[in-house]
């Protein structure tokens, strides 16, 4: 048996998994996100900030306390389409190596829908014909099965970069959702055969939205785990949630968490146009995605 911990840091969130491993089977003891918004300002800039760096080094501190508390055998941790993307990766893992010992691995969009995919599967019924959609900051992965092989194709769109190409505010106009749209569409660009196969989706933006269904006070994911959700209901929340302020937002939904009210009009726009390129009309939410894949490709 090992202790491990897996640390994403994501373009939007930055979350933590500690696990125990018997004999390749994975038991969660503690997992928690933050949103760190890392990739803010990088359509723009094409840099991480100074600020985004400060709260991601600040977040990986309080992790490491946690971690330090759990006596971790080992620490994996993963940069995704941020750090692929910005002019200063390099130097931002190397002040983070210098302050908290962290090395952190960028990955390809490939390599993301690979541990994704194992994660998601270790915890679901599915073992084939699956779909599985990771909506990131800065990149959407879709994952599926073709001729028992797991195929990923990486969007270059995610929460935080189609926000900042269309808008900063809420409510979203008939203009700028129609630019999402676009946008969206655009990056759709695969013909995929999706009859008899389930759509599963993963990340903040999934797990967000069920939280919303169910109508919870306080966010709880064991809960969420396994949610469905049908199309009609997605595309009716997506009409609300586009005439709402951002402080409405965050007043209507009491478990949503507060930081990501700014970017989920557009994550669900997301989720709209993804069901209806491929004719889903329902999706499973799943709890489990690369932290699980990340722990489980090493043990």
């Amino acid at each position: 048996m090992v202790k491990v911990a897996a640390i994403d840091c994501g373009s939007n969130s930055t979350r933590l998994l500690i696990a125990e491993v018997r004999a390749g089977e994975l038991f969660p003891l503690f997992k928690t996100h933050k949103v760190t918004k890392t990739s803010e300002g990088l359509e723009s800039s094409n840099e991480i900030s100074k600020d985004a760096k400060n709260r991601l080094i600040k977040i990986l501190r309080e992790y490491l306390k946690r971690i330090n508390t759990e006596n971790v055998d080992q620490i994996f941790i993963t940069g995704t389409a941020v750090f692929r993307d910005a002019n200063n990766s390099d130097e931002v893992i190397e002040e983070i190596r210098k302050k908290l010992d962290l090395e952190i691995q960028v990955i390809s969009g490939q390599d993301e829908g690979y541990l994704t995919s194992l994660g998601v599967l270790s915890s679901n019924t599915i073992n084939n014909d699956f779909f599985i959609v990771d909506i990131g900051g800065r990149s959407t992965e879709l994952i599926y099965d073709s001729e028992n092989r797991t195929n990923v194709h990486s969007l270059d769109l995610g929460v935080v970069s189609l926000t900042e190409r269309i808008s900063n505010v809420n409510p979203m106009s008939e203009a700028d959702r129609n630019e999402g749209d676009n946008l969206i569409q655009q990056s759709l660009d695969l013909e995929i055969d999706t009859k008899n196969i389930s759509m599963i989706g993963v990340s903040g933006t999934f797990t967000s939205i069920a939280s919303i269904y169910l109508g919870q006070k306080i966010y709880n994911e064991e809960e969420i785990h396994l949610t469905t959700l049908n199309n009609s209901w997605i595309q009716d929340l997506s009409s609300q949630l586009n005439q709402m302020t951002e402080a409405q937002i965050i007043s209507s939904y009491p478990s949503l968490d507060p930081k990501r009210a700014k970017t989920l009009s557009t994550g669900v726009l997301i989720v709209c146009n993804i069901m209806k390129k491929f004719k889903f009309q329902e999706l499973k939410v799943s709890k489990s995605d690369i932290l699980e894949g990340l722990i489980l490709k090493n043990y």
